[in-house]
């Protein structure tokens, strides 16, 4: 009783809200917010649970109402101002620029001098140097991505705008 019209409906795994993954998830997820809610107050001592808690929401705050508008703000220029050609390899070199940045702002701030400044042992290496190498590395490799898409037939990515070519 079915017309060719009909959109054909194949049995899917049951990820509805309320289904079967949804709840199986939502356990492993308790047990896992419990495990560490046990061990943050189990060894108090070194964990400072009220520092934590600050520390947490802190973060949160951080990255709702700074990080993320910013990532906004920063999406919408490269998609405004790069041309489609091109946003793979800025997208990618932002990103990973920003995985190093957020990996590296510890030993770039010096944290861990802080609490033991007689221990030479603590961050030892030139953290400014290494993570400028790296971003440095990154958008060197973003060059070359871009040359190899100009070569390939394209022009140089800073010559276009929204996707489409200058005149010519």
């Amino acid at each position: 009783m079915s017309t060719r019209d009909e959109p054909t409906v194949t049995p899917a795994a049951d990820n509805t809200p309320g289904g079967v993954v949804f709840w199986v998830g939502a356990a492993i997820g308790i047990a896992i917010m419990a495990f560490g809610i046990r061990g943050v107050f189990g060894q108090s001592q070194g964990t400072r649970p009220f520092d934590l808690a600050t520390w947490v929401i802190g973060a949160d705050l951080l990255h709702d109402l700074v990080i993320a508008p910013l990532v906004i703000i920063i999406g919408v220029v490269v998609l405004a101002v790069i041309g489609a050609r091109w946003r793979p390899a800025i997208r990618g070199g932002l990103f990973a620029s920003a995985i190093v940045l957020a990996v590296g702002w510890a030993p770039l701030r010096g944290y861990g001098r802080a609490t033991a400044p007689d221990n030479p042992t603590i961050q030892p290496l030139n953290y400014t140097t290494a993570v400028t190498s790296v971003v440095v590395a990154i958008w060197i490799m973003v060059g070359i991505w871009c040359a190899i898409e100009a070569w390939r037939g394209g022009v140089p990515c800073w010559f276009t705008r929204g996707g489409q070519r200058p005149l010519e």
